[in-house]
């Protein structure tokens, strides 16, 4: 084995550069802990005169050689950049709340405890059990037996009390993964995230019937039954279609909330092949909420001015749906005692406690016709005290099978 040379000692402008390379290091050491050089509160020391002159007396300059020039690419640098004071710019990530640990005064961390608020007769709570309308020509149910009707929404003294704590704790109470009823300043409030997975949103109308036939909202229910709630107008006038892709109506002129692409949507869509993707679509009106902000019929649907007066003003019962900014979470609300603006205050406050940027925003039905149930335990329960109405589809929220 040949015996291994000694290593040559260092020369006199080698150790000084190194010594230089060592301080400039050292500088920049201490600036990334700062956060940034010339942070304030951190000091950083300046490079020392003698380790510069030292670096620039040792570093050869580069001279250039002839050769073909470079043509189309690009030559990176690898020369080290100081770290900047100019901070970056980030987008804010949309929330992924737990719904369930959220409340009237906001989510996560930001629920801290509330005491439970009085009972206000704006709530139009249900307190006792609900009658089912008589409607022999209505069609029927063709899941459950009359029997079976009965017994999910004729929920018992108990069921009824733990409905009014739960209105008036100010918490949210969760119907399923990703699903929560919660009152919020008098007004119903059903929450999805639409990113959840175990449910299916329904657009329930009577198979085998005219558009428009009226039925009631026993015809909705079933075992899976989460939410139910009513949709579109007498007539069935807007843009309708059910999950299975049966196409009722296409009106170019009024609003609907739909899915189209895998993504919800509230608008109006005036073209067919537009309408044509949408896998299912529930038909309302007017828009009411958009970018943000309450904004009454701004897209000019097709409505007689004297009920576009009536939506506006009446303080009768409403239900709505919104969606937020994102797209991730749908809003289905019920309220008494406002007018649409007060309404559309109350949804968009409470999506601002919990960092839901609510966009749009869209009336269902109201009035006598309202209605909206929510699955608690064994019962599927309506929370306003209003006669079981005639209506003419459904939205409901299903468990899947």
């Amino acid at each position: 084995m040949k015996p291994r040379q000694p290593s040559s000692p260092l020369s006199p402008e080698m150790a000084t550069l190194i010594g230089a390379l060592i301080a400039i290091g050292l500088v920049w050491a201490v600036g990334a802990i700062a956060g940034y050089v010339g942070k304030p509160d951190i000091p950083v020391p300046a490079v020392p005169p003698e380790a510069t002159a030292a670096l620039s007396q040792t570093l050869p300059t580069a001279t250039p050689q002839p050769g073909p020039s470079p043509t189309g690419t690009a030559t990176a640098t690898s020369t080290p950049l100081p770290p900047t004071a100019t901070p970056t710019n980030t987008a804010t990530p949309t929330p992924t709340l737990d719904l369930a640990r959220c409340n009237a005064a906001g989510c996560g961390l930001d629920a801290v405890e509330l005491p439970a608020v009085a009972y206000d007769s704006d709530l139009l709570l249900r307190s006792e059990p609900s009658d089912r309308r008589d409607c022999p020509e209505c069609p029927q149910n063709e899941q459950l037996s009359q029997v079976e009707l009965g017994t999910l929404v004729q929920a018992d003294p108990a069921t009824l009390a733990r409905l009014e704590t739960i209105a008036l704790s100010q918490q949210t109470h969760q119907i399923a993964p990703g699903i929560v009823y919660i009152v919020f300043d008098t007004v119903h409030h059903v929450v999805v995230d639409l990113e959840e997975s175990g449910y299916v949103l329904r657009n329930i109308i009577p198979n085998g019937s005219e558009r428009g036939t009226l039925i009631t909202p026993s015809y909705c229910l079933s075992d899976r039954s989460l939410v139910v709630t009513d949709a579109d107008y007498h007539g069935l006038n807007g843009s309708n279609k059910t999950e299975t892709g049966r196409d009722l109506f296409f009106h170019l002129g009024r609003a609907a909330l739909f899915q189209r692409n895998g993504r919800f949507d509230i608008d109006v869509i005036r073209d067919r092949k537009d309408y044509a993707p949408v896998t299912v679509s529930w038909g309302g009106g007017p828009i009411f909420i958009w970018d943000g902000e309450y904004s009454y019929n701004p897209e000019q649907e097709w409505f007689e001015p004297e009920d576009l007066d009536y939506y506006r003003d009446t303080r009768w019962a409403k239900v709505t749906v919104a969606l937020s900014e994102d797209r991730k979470y749908l809003f289905i609300t019920a309220s008494y005692g406002l007018t649409l603006e007060e309404h559309a205050e109350n949804i968009i406050n409470l999506g601002q406690k919990w960092g839901i940027e609510v966009d749009r925003a869209m009336r269902f039905d109201g009035g006598e016709s309202a209605y909206l149930a929510v699955r608690l335990g064994d019962y599927v329960v309506p929370v306003l005290n209003i006669e079981e109405p005639l209506i003419v589809n459904c939205l409901a929220i299903e468990a899947e099978n």
